[in-house]
């Protein structure tokens, strides 16, 4: 029985009632900080925004950026934004960047749930708080478990990981195999969504069965070893076919061969492996230390059982990937020695401050025990403490400015809409890195290389990239066999090029095409 079906109607609502009260705030901030932006700052919007033309053109299942290559790229979110688009007719910018702050109120909403299923209602009101207020600490941007009005990917999958907690509960706790079958199938979208989360659940599946297939050994019950083995065959079924949107491409076209690791070992700021200290200091604020208090009151005093398990399995398992991934990607880097790797270290970080909540929760639940019949206005009163401070998250302040800034550049948006209006999706674009990245990427038309991050995974980067290289030195030295080689052989049928660029061509020589837009930044020529 659900710990809220102990209490009375009216302690239930009052439960309810604080947890809106925070909800509504936290939404409030949210939607004041993208309701009237034009553009998403950061690239991964230019990126999910390739992805979502190439879908509305017609091309779902292809890579938007390189000609003739495939999906790698987990699509659930740029679906749900293109059926947006479809349905509203708003642009695809407008849609990124506003639809944030509705989307990602999942998240809260189904970790709140989660809560009050798994703990008891103080416990999952306070670790409401933590999730909404308290938990990122002095992290960049969105990189804590929050909830935030920008929609990345790994923030609005954070919803799908609380729900199949959820589901890994009651398929564990019931036994039945329609519960394992729906839990698989969960887990499947959830990898549509993101990988992070579902490598984690899938972990912590494994690590619940292996323990549930080594007490029936021991105890020599091999029916029940048949039982769970069956289980566990019906939900990786449901997984893979929940999952065969992109896995028919990963695995059936690319057969899971990674060339470009970039995007999977990507690592910045306090998460090289060299600045672990700083990210400790980043980390230790206020909701750290109760959350750390938690976590002794919860291993302590929580009783041994189901939930117990799965909670310090999801411990476990997120730092244990943390630390996996930041390793693989320094051995990497460093070193040139190549470990498997799946997604960057940062995503599993996540899952640590996710779980940081819940730890707060028992912290807080323990720490202010005589208030215990004022525990809804001690939640109130923590969260209206803490709202300078919230005001004041780079999610909400360096992310505006930033937005701002990229709607305000008059010569990138004029070739972005330019593209838009008059370059079919099928056409190749020659361009200088920065422009790769925006305004060309979102247009969802083709270039000869974009950045290492954002490249196509299964694809040879270091060769296009090169060639990239390449034909921009051929048109600035006049090296026209070379560079007419190369133009055919990407099939390039347009060039961008900086004024700047243009500016430092050898006396004597052109670039190949004909003017078809200028501005005080970029030229765009068509070589047919």
């Amino acid at each position: 029985m659900s710990s809220l079906q102990t209490l009375t109607q009216k302690q239930r609502t009052a439960v309810w009632i604080t947890f809106l009260v925070l909800l509504a705030v936290a939404f409030i901030q949210c939607f004041r900080v993208t309701h009237d932006l034009l553009w998403p700052f950061d690239v991964d919007f230019d990126r999910d925004m390739s992805f979502v033309q190439g879908t509305l053109d017609g091309a779902y299942g292809k890579d938007p950026s390189y000609l003739n290559e495939w999906l790698w790229y987990n699509p659930l979110l740029f679906l749900i934004e293109t059926g947006i688009v479809k349905l509203t007719g708003l642009p695809i910018n407008l849609v990124l960047v506003r639809a944030g702050a509705w989307l990602n109120i999942l998240g809260p909403l189904f970790f709140f749930v989660m809560c009050l299923r798994l703990f008891d209602p103080r416990t999952a009101l306070a670790a409401a708080l933590s999730y909404l207020f308290l938990s990122s600490g002095k992290i960049l941007l969105v990189i804590g478990a929050t909830y935030t009005p920008w929609l990345y990917p790994s923030a609005f999958m954070l919803f799908a990981f609380f729900l199949d907690i959820l589901l890994c509960y009651k398929a564990f706790s019931t036994g039945k195999n329609a519960w394992f079958a729906l839990l698989g199938g969960a887990i499947g979208i959830t990898f549509l969504g993101h990988a992070a989360p579902a490598v984690i659940i899938v972990l912590i599946m494994v690590a619940l069965q292996a323990g549930n297939l080594l007490k029936a050994f021991r105890q020599k019950q091999y029916g029940q070893v048949k039982t769970y083995l069956i289980q566990g065959v019906i939900a990786f079924g449901c997984f893979c076919l929940a999952a065969s949107p992109i896995f028919y491409y990963i695995a059936g076209k690319y057969h899971l061969h990674i060339i470009n690791r970039e995007p999977s070992e990507y690592t910045e700021g306090l998460f090289f492996i060299n600045h672990s200290w700083g990210l400790l200091k980043a980390n230790f604020t206020f909701g750290f230390v109760v959350a750390i208090v938690g976590l002794i009151s919860f291993y302590r005093t929580f009783p041994r059982g189901l939930v117990r398990n799965i909670v310090l399995s999801w411990l476990y398992i997120s730092v244990g990937l943390y630390l996996f991934a930041t390793i693989v990607a320094g051995l990497d880097h460093r070193y040139g020695i190549r470990l498997p790797a799946m997604v960057p270290s940062f995503h599993y970080f996540m899952y640590i401050k996710a779980i940081q909540s819940v730890f707060f929760g028992f912290g807080l639940v323990f720490l202010l025990r005589p208030l215990q019949k004022y525990w809804a206005l001690a939640i109130l009163v923590i969260a209206a403490a803490s709202f300078p401070f919230y005001l004041k998250r780079e999610d909400f302040t360096v992310g505006r400015q930033l937005s701002i800034a990229k709607q305000d550049d008059t010569d990138k948006q004029q070739v972005y809409s330019y593209i838009m209006q008059n370059l079919s999706p099928d056409k190749v674009i020659l361009c200088e890195k920065d422009p790769s990245l925006f305004p060309v990427m979102p247009t969802g038309r083709k270039m000869v290389s974009t950045a290492y991050t954002f490249s196509n995974p299964y694809v040879d980067f270091e060769k296009r990239e090169a060639d990239r290289e390449s034909m921009l030195d051929d048109i600035r030295t006049g090296q026209q066999p070379a560079l007419q080689k190369l133009l055919s052989e990407y099939k390039v049928d347009y060039i961008l090029l900086s004024n700047e660029a243009i500016a430092v061509i050898k006396p004597g020589f052109t670039v190949p095409g004909k003017t078809v837009l200028h501005n005080n930044r970029y030229t765009l020529f068509a070589l047919q």
